[in-house]
Parts: structure tokens; C-alpha cells; sequence
């Protein structure tokens, strides 16, 4: 039988643990990571705001060039979507189809929160069937979605019902939003 002194383990300091969470977060020294591979290692990115981003891997990437991020974006190996707390974050393609099934809970909730009296009596999943039709024909704005979605849907607020489309659906924001020297 092992004593009890061979079983504990050391206690990092608050100090080698602050060194660690920012050694974690690339935010100790420059790496020479490709942008999707960072971008992958933070499990993403916050960027309710569309130059965030680019600011974040300037900070921490070694020789990082925003063409880089931006054509990861044209190229739609990284998306824009509503992910925690339901803002924008980007991440790779690839977390996406990960992160999105697991928060799905929290997204739902948190439109429960914001919109029950209206979603009273609603088919959300007839409002996400009309909404995937509409975005997959043409990409739409928040408001356009709301509107069209209006039109099927007339009592109830143009902002619930595009609301139930972006938690219903995993919907990103496509380009040119978010590229860099790009406005869209």
C-alpha cells in the first residue's frame, strides 16, 4: 500500500497557473502557428465585431498577416456564427459542426428567455424550414430574415422570428463580413 505522501501531487502556485493559462492562450510569446491552427487551439475567437479577430492573432502569431485570416474566411475554412452567449465567434469549419450541437441547449434557453410570449403557440421548426429555404436561396440580413419570415408568420415580431432561425439553424455570417479591408 503507497503512503499518502506519494500519492498527492504538487499545487501549481497561482503564479505557474497564470503562466500556464496564458502560455494556453498563445499570449506569452508569439507562436509560429498557422492562423487556423490557433484559431482551433483558442476554440475560437470572439468577434461580435468584425476586427477582433485579426487584432487577436496580430497579438499572438509571429509574422501573422490579416490576407491570411481573411482568405480562411473567403474560403470558408473558418465561419462567423452565434456561439457562446450567442454572439459571434469565429472558429474553424471544422469546431463548428463540434461546438454547435453542444451549446445548442444554451441557445435555446436563452431564446426562451428573450422571446417567450411570442413564441407562444409557434412551430419554431415550420419558422427553421422557412428560414433554411430562404438562406439557402440568397444570404440575408437578421432584418431581411425577420421580414420575409414576416410575411408567413404576420402576428408575430419580425425579431422573434429571425431569432428562431439563428437558434434553430447554424446560421454564419457569410463574406465579404469579417474580411479584412472588406465591408459587406
Amino acid at each position: 500500500m503507497k503512503s499518502r505522501s506519494t500519492l498527492e501531487r504538487p499545487v501549481l502556485s497561482r503564479r505557474a497557473l497564470n503562466r500556464a493559462l496564458l502560455a494556453r492562450q498563445l499570449l506569452l510569446d508569439r507562436s509560429t502557428m498557422s492562423p487556423l491552427a490557433a484559431v482551433e487551439r483558442l476554440a475560437g475567437l470572439q468577434a461580435q465585431a468584425p476586427l477582433p479577430p485579426y487584432y487577436a492573432l496580430w497579438t499572438r502569431l509571429a509574422g501573422f498577416q490579416p490576407d491570411a485570416l481573411a482568405q480562411l474566411l473567403l474560403d470558408r475554412r473558418v465561419v462567423r456564427i452565434a456561439l457562446m452567449r450567442s454572439t459571434i465567434h469565429l472558429v474553424s469549419a471544422r469546431d463548428c459542426l463540434a461546438l454547435r450541437p453542444l451549446i445548442q441547449p444554451v441557445l435555446d434557453r436563452g431564446l426562451r428567455g428573450a422571446h417567450h410570449r411570442d413564441l407562444a403557440g409557434l412551430d419554431e421548426a415550420a419558422v427553421a424550414d422557412a428560414a433554411r429555404a430562404y438562406t439557402e436561396a440568397a444570404p440575408h440580413t437578421a432584418a431581411e430574415l425577420g421580414a420575409l419570415l414576416g410575411e408567413r408568420w404576420p402576428g408575430v415580431g419580425a425579431d422573434t422570428l429571425a431569432a428562431v432561425a439563428r437558434t434553430r439553424l447554424a446560421l454564419v455570417q457569410v463574406p465579404p463580413r469579417g474580411v479584412w479591408g472588406a465591408s459587406g
